[in-house]
C-alpha cells in the first residue's frame, strides 16, 4: 500500500479512540474554567483556624522540636515548625522530611493523638456545621493530591451541608474542604481532564505515564488528520466548486479540523509538556538551597532561640519558626481584612516577622543590601540585577491562590540565567526560574491556560470570551470526530 493509504488507515483506526479522548478533554475544559479541583487556599486555611490562646502555651517550640528530633533518624531532618490551634488547644505541628508531620501538645508536651472525636471537632469548628459521619482513610478521590501525603492517614468528615472535609491524623488540622457542588462537577471536569481517577493518580509513576502516553497518542492522531486535511484542501476548489471533497459530517470534520488545528495542537502539546516528559525542562529545586540561604537548619540551630515574640499576639492564627545563622525568625500569620478581599482567591494572609533573642523582639527588615550580601550562596555567578517586585508580572503571579508580595528578584549572570525570588517580608526563598523554566512558563502555562496577566486581569472579555470560543471550536470538531467514528464502528458491527 502507498504511504498515503497507510496515512489514511492509521488516522482512521487510531482516531476511533483518540477522537473520544480529545472530545472529553475539550468538554471538561469548560467545567475547569469555573469549577476547579477542590483546594483549600492558604487564606481560607488561616481564616478558619481559631486564634491561638498563647496564655495556654506551657511548652516552647524549642522543647517541642527537641522531643520530635529525639525520635527521628539522622536522614530525617525537621523542615517546618509551626504553632496552630486546630480546635481548643494549641499544638506544635512539626514536619520531618521523610516521616511527615508530628504533633506536640503545647500545653502538656505530649505527642498529639488525633482520633475521630478530635477530627469531628476540627471539621465542625472549620465548617460551622454538624458532622454526620467520619471515615479514616489513606486516600480517596478528593484527597488524592500527593501534597497531603505527609499527613496521611486522613479523616474524611462528612457534614450535614454536603461538605466532605479532610483532617490530618498527625496534627488535627483541616487540610482540604470539598462541597457536593464542586465534587459533582469535577467528575466531568478535572477528574477526566487530568486523568485523576484514584487508582491511577494514587500511583504517581502510573499517572505520569498515563498522561504522557495518552497525550502523545492524541497528538499523533491530530497530526495525521492535519496532514490529510491539508492534502485534501483545494484553495481553488474541486470541480464542484467546494474546497473540501467531502460532504455532511466529513466536510465539517475536515474544515473544523483545519480551522481548529492551532488550538488542538497548542493544548495537546502543552498538556504533554505539563508532565515534563523525559525531563525536557531543567528545574531548580528550592528545597536544595533553603539551609544554605538561611545559614542554619533545625538540626544545627539553638533550640532555645525558638521562642514566642514579646509582641502583640492577639488574633494570631499561626506561628512559624525559621532557623537563621543570625538568630531564629518567627512569622506570625493573621487575617488582614482591611487589605484582603474575603471573597477573592487573591486574598492574602497578613505576615509579621520578628527575630527573638532572649526577651528582646526585633522586627525583621529585608533590604537590598542584605539580599546582596547573601546572594553568593545561591550562585557564584555575578549579579545582573536586584529588583523589588510590588505587583504580579508575567513570570511571578498567582491564580487560584495568592503568592507573596512584595518580593525581591535576583538575576544571576550564570549559564542558565537563573532568577531567584525572595519574600520581602520574611526574607525566605520563594522559588527560582531559569531559562528552561521560563520557556516552560510559555509553552505550558501560557499556551494551556492563557495566563497572560494583561489578558487575565481583564476578565471576562479578554480571557473568558476567547477561551470559550476556542473551546467551542475544539468541541465542535471533536463531536464530528466522534460521530464519524461511531458510524464506522456501527457499520462494521452490522457487517
Amino acid at each position: 500500500a502507498s504511504v498515503k493509504t497507510w496515512l489514511y488507515l492509521l488516522h482512521r483506526w487510531l482516531g476511533l479512540v483518540g477522537c473520544l479522548l480529545i472530545a472529553l478533554w475539550f468538554m471538561s475544559g469548560f467545567v475547569m474554567m469555573y469549577v476547579p479541583f477542590p483546594l483549600l487556599s492558604e487564606f481560607e486555611r488561616i481564616e478558619r483556624l481559631p486564634a491561638i490562646d498563647v496564655s495556654r502555651v506551657r511548652v516552647s517550640a524549642g522543647e517541642a522540636l527537641s522531643k520530635v528530633q529525639a525520635k527521628l533518624d539522622a536522614d530525617d531532618p525537621v523542615i517546618i515548625v509551626k504553632l496552630i490551634q486546630p480546635v481548643v488547644a494549641p499544638v506544635y505541628a512539626i514536619q520531618a522530611k521523610r516521616t511527615g508531620w508530628h504533633g506536640v501538645d503545647a500545653v502538656s508536651g505530649d505527642a498529639v493523638s488525633v482520633g475521630e472525636v478530635q477530627a469531628v471537632s476540627a471539621a465542625r469548628q472549620f465548617a460551622a456545621n454538624e458532622a454526620i459521619s467520619i471515615e479514616r482513610l489513606d486516600v480517596d478521590q478528593w484527597s488524592v493530591y500527593p501534597g497531603l501525603a505527609p499527613h496521611r492517614p486522613l479523616f474524611a468528615v462528612d457534614m450535614a451541608d454536603g461538605g466532605r472535609h479532610y483532617v490530618s491524623s498527625r496534627t488535627g488540622e483541616v487540610l482540604r474542604d470539598t462541597f457536593r457542588f464542586e465534587r459533582g462537577w469535577n467528575w466531568i471536569g478535572s477528574v477526566i481532564h487530568w486523568i485523576y481517577v484514584t487508582p491511577v493518580r494514587a500511583n504517581t509513576t502510573l499517572w505520569h505515564w498515563a498522561v504522557v502516553v495518552t497525550s502523545t497518542y492524541a497528538i499523533l492522531v491530530a497530526l495525521l488528520g492535519t496532514v490529510i486535511g491539508v492534502q485534501r484542501l483545494r484553495v481553488r476548489g474541486y470541480a464542484s466548486g467546494r474546497r473540501s471533497p467531502y460532504s455532511g459530517w466529513m466536510r465539517w470534520h475536515h474544515l473544523l479540523g483545519l480551522f481548529g488545528a492551532l488550538f488542538v495542537f497548542s493544548w495537546l502539546i502543552s498538556g504533554l509538556l505539563s508532565m515534563n516528559p523525559f525531563d525536557v525542562f531543567t528545574k531548580v529545586n528550592r528545597a536544595d538551597y533553603v539551609n544554605q540561604w538561611r545559614g542554619s537548619s533545625f538540626s544545627s540551630a539553638n533550640a532555645a532561640s525558638f521562642a514566642l515574640p514579646a509582641a502583640n499576639t492577639k488574633d494570631i492564627r499561626e506561628f512559624e519558626w525559621l532557623p537563621h545563622f543570625e538568630g531564629a525568625k518567627v512569622v506570625m500569620r493573621s487575617l488582614d481584612t482591611q487589605t484582603s478581599p474575603l471573597d477573592s482567591a487573591q486574598a492574602r494572609v497578613k505576615q509579621d516577622v520578628f527575630r527573638v533573642s532572649g526577651t528582646a523582639t526585633q522586627p525583621v527588615s529585608i533590604s537590598e543590601a542584605s539580599i546582596r550580601e547573601k546572594a553568593s550562596v545561591l550562585s557564584a555567578a555575578a549579579i545582573q540585577s536586584i529588583e523589588r517586585i510590588e505587583q504580579y508580572d508575567l513570570y511571578y503571579y498567582g491564580r487560584r491562590t495568592a503568592k507573596a508580595l512584595p518580593i525581591w528578584r535576583i538575576k544571576f549572570d550564570d549559564p542558565s540565567q537563573t532568577w531567584w525570588h525572595i519574600d520581602a517580608t520574611s526574607g525566605e526563598l520563594v522559588g527560582a526560574l531559569n531559562r528552561s523554566t521560563r520557556v516552560e512558563r510559555w509553552l505550558y502555562y501560557g499556551l494551556h491556560s492563557w495566563d497572560w496577566q494583561p489578558v487575565w486581569n481583564r476578565r471576562p472579555w479578554a480571557w473568558d470570551v476567547p477561551m470559550v470560543a476556542a473551546l467551542l471550536l475544539g468541541t465542535a470538531f471533536s463531536i464530528t470526530s466522534v460521530v464519524i467514528a461511531w458510524r464506522r464502528i456501527r457499520s462494521h458491527l452490522a457487517r
